[in-house]
């Protein structure tokens, strides 16, 4: 056996000598399912997912030698004793050592210990935190800079037992992340040409656990703040990947040129919700922004709520008219809808005539997991002429046959868990039944990221400031990842509109784009299915993409370093040129994107030197100046805070520069408070600034 060893690795050598420099830039995901003997995908869907968000272009393949072509090795599952033959692990030390990059969770086969820098491990199901050695200061944990990310959380902390994590005693290894015992939770090893990391955990229970909201208690907070402990994986997984390979391309996570995306949305579930909707959505209106108002169908009278929905078409009706969709929010938002024991699964066939829930403030009876999506859905679609393809679930209970139960009725897209309860603020594919021996379904979970419920401390007309700082804070933190925030926001309260007036204001100067939900949803789809590699020469980069890629969709592509190229080629496998425009990103990076430059907040906004409103507050006269701005103002207004215009001049767009305007409040019966100067440009974006009315 040492013979034929030796013999093997003799061979390998000569291959690898010959072939290191011509590695493909992408990661090969090794499918380890059939070799460990897996009864399920768990760690296959988990291992996936990490690489699709993190957007680097790769292939799944279960043939170690196809692997081995390739910059990047990722294992889905760990390398036990009986994973690969000898002849494969001399395959594998050989790749490493002739320049490749091997990353896999859990090593358990001591005779790879040398490869990646370690000594021992020891396993234990107690291990509840990591903590990043960020001062280490290295690429490879670029992403790992805010203290939520710094540490991140495995599991409750009250002594009782989560999974099994291998803390390692590292030999030649550099530790990269610790658990709280002190042994080693990642560790990184340079070998020959080539380095190795290994994590001790298994990635099934870093990401496809906290998504079905099966992980032990892990989450640090239940809502309204900043939560990403599975998104430092995925995104580590991207650094390593950019560190490896100069002027590496990913795929951004925000549409065109945004750097994130905010979703804003409101659920109607309640008749003060109903009765004061219109004035989020003439605020939203006039800000340009596109909105998802979920509707609850409440159309019968219990011990929870009246029948506000009933002969309120009209009211909902408006919502439309003024550009905003209208989705689902069950029919009668039970706050058991997610106990089993009360409310079935049920069957298809519900209507509005044969489906009759209650509760008598205690108990749910008659309702079902399919009635209130199957009811919703076509009532909706058949009183507004629309297609229903989002659901959000009353209190956001979350049944286990809910995504089952909305793939059969055709939706597309959930919303229903909290992104502080799963772990991750990315959107992904839910599992059928939240079990990890489950198929993935069609259907995405968009999460919850912020909202106007803080269970603590309630958000009021006193304190609204201060939480909308909360979603600023929180926004942010998402941005800096490209990770997309969703804001929920009960529309029953006029303070609350100005609790997103200045969320808006607060990541006006980021490149932040509004968008309805499942417009975002759909982006992420196409993101999913696209397609390119690339190839670099010298300083040269050229991009492939397929010419059946559709290029419409909004997805763009970030370049590392991309500032530094001295040419960069987009085509196609025919090698037609791509036509594309580039734009510098971040610090020293590019973005490329092939459609429309989409409008972010910052281009809506006017630069603080370029706009300005004085005196403020205000008494009589509000002066509006604007200085060396490139482009034309059209229409100046004043609206106040129920989204009502109480003011509108359309402006001649000659002499764009230096412009001083007015409005003239002395002749206008209007009280004090709060008001907002709206300006339009001839390039359909707005602005709008907040003026305080003191009489």
């Amino acid at each position: 056996m040492q013979y034929k060893f030796c013999l093997s690795l003799l061979f390998i050598t000569i291959f690898f000598t010959a072939n290191s420099q011509n590695l493909l830039r992408d990661i090969a995901i090794l499918d380890l399912t059939d070799r460990n003997g897996e009864t399920n995908q768990a760690r296959l869907i988990s291992s996936t997912h990490m690489i699709d968000v993190a957007g680097v272009p790769s292939l799944v393949t279960d043939d170690l030698n196809l692997a081995t072509q390739h910059t990047m090795i990722f294992c889905t599952a760990l390398i036990n004793p009986s994973t690969f033959t000898i002849d494969e692990e001399a395959l594998l030390i050989e790749y490493v050592n002739s320049g490749g990059t091997l990353v896999i969770p859990r090593l358990e086969n001591d005779r790879l210990f040398d490869l990646f820098g370690i000594e021992s491990y020891l396993s234990s199901k107690l291990r509840v935190e990591i903590e990043w050695e960020t001062s280490l200061n290295i690429p490879s944990l670029k992403y790992i800079d805010e203290p939520e990310e710094q540490t991140v959380s495995l599991g409750r902390s009250d002594g009782e037992e989560i999974f099994k994590t291998l803390g390692y005693e590292t030999s030649s290894g550099e530790t990269l992340a610790y658990f709280k015992d002190g042994s080693s939770a990642v560790v990184q090893n340079n070998f020959g040409q080539g380095r190795t990391i290994t994590v001790g955990l298994s990635w099934k229970d870093i990401i496809l656990r906290n998504q079905i909201n099966r992980d032990y208690e892990a989450q640090r907070i239940t809502s309204n703040g900043f939560e990403p402990t599975t998104d430092v994986f995925m995104l580590f997984i991207r650094s390593l990947y950019s560190d490896l390979n100069p002027y590496a391309v990913w795929k951004n996570t925000s549409p065109e040129n945004s750097t994130s995306t905010l979703m804003i949305t409101h659920d109607i579930d309640s008749k003060t919700g109903m009765d004061s909707l219109n004035i989020f959505v003439d605020y939203e209106s006039a800000n340009d922004i596109e909105a998802t108002y979920n509707v609850t169908l409440k159309y019968f009278e219990d011990a929870l709520s009246s029948a506000f929905y009933t002969d309120k078409q009209d009211e909902l009706q408006y919502i439309i008219t003024k550009g905003h969709q209208i989705q689902s929010h069950s029919v009668g938002h039970f706050f058991d809808f997610a106990d089993d024991d009360i409310i079935s699964k049920g069957q298809v066939g519900n209507t509005k005539q044969n489906y009759n829930p209650y509760n008598d403030g205690d108990i749910t009876t008659g309702a079902t997991v399919f009635g209130e999506c199957e009811v919703s859905k076509n009532e909706l679609e058949s009183d507004f002429n629309i297609d229903i393809r989002t659901f959000r679930a009353g209190h956001l209970a979350y049944p286990k046959d809910l995504v089952e139960v909305l793939e059969e009725l055709e939706y597309e897209y959930n919303s229903s868990y909290s992104a502080c309860d799963v772990l991750t603020n990315f959107p992904y594919q839910n599992v059928i039944g939240r079990s990890f021996s489950q198929r993935l379904s069609s259907v995405y979970e968009i999460p919850v990221v912020i909202s106007d419920v803080f269970s603590s401390d309630p958000i009021t007309a006193s304190n609204y400031q201060d939480k909308a700082a909360i979603w600023i804070e929180t926004a942010l933190k998402n941005n800096a990842n490209g990770s997309p925030t969703v804001l929920l926001v009960h529309p029953n309260r006029s303070y609350k509109l100005e609790g997103i007036n200045i969320l808006m204001e607060g990541i006006s100067n980021e490149k932040i784009q509004v968008m309805e939900i499942g417009k975002f949803g759909d982006f992420w789809k196409e993101r999913k299915g696209f397609q390119c590699t690339s190839a670099i020469e010298n300083n040269s980069l050229t991009i492939t993409i397929p010419s059946t890629q559709d290029l419409t969709n909004g997805v763009s592509l970030i370049i590392d370093n991309g500032q530094n190229l001295s040419e960069m080629i987009v085509q196609n496998e025919l090698n037609e040129s791509v036509d594309y425009t580039t734009q510098n990103w971040r610090e020293n990076d590019l973005v490329i994107y092939f459609g429309e430059s989409l409008t972010s907040i910052k281009d809506l906004e006017f630069d603080e030197q370029q706009f300005n409103v004085f005196p403020n507050p205000v008494n009589e006269v509000i002066n509006i100046e604007t200085n060396n701005i490139s482009f034309n103002i059209t229409n100046i207004s004043l609206v106040n805070m129920n989204g009502q215009t109480l003011f509108s001049q359309d402006q001649n767009p000659l002499n764009i520069s230096n412009k001083l305007y007015n409005i003239d409040l002395s002749t206008m019966v209007l009280a004090s408070g709060i008001y907002f100067v709206v300006i339009k440009s001839d390039l359909g974006a707005s602005a709008s600034k907040r003026v305080i009315l003191s009489r």
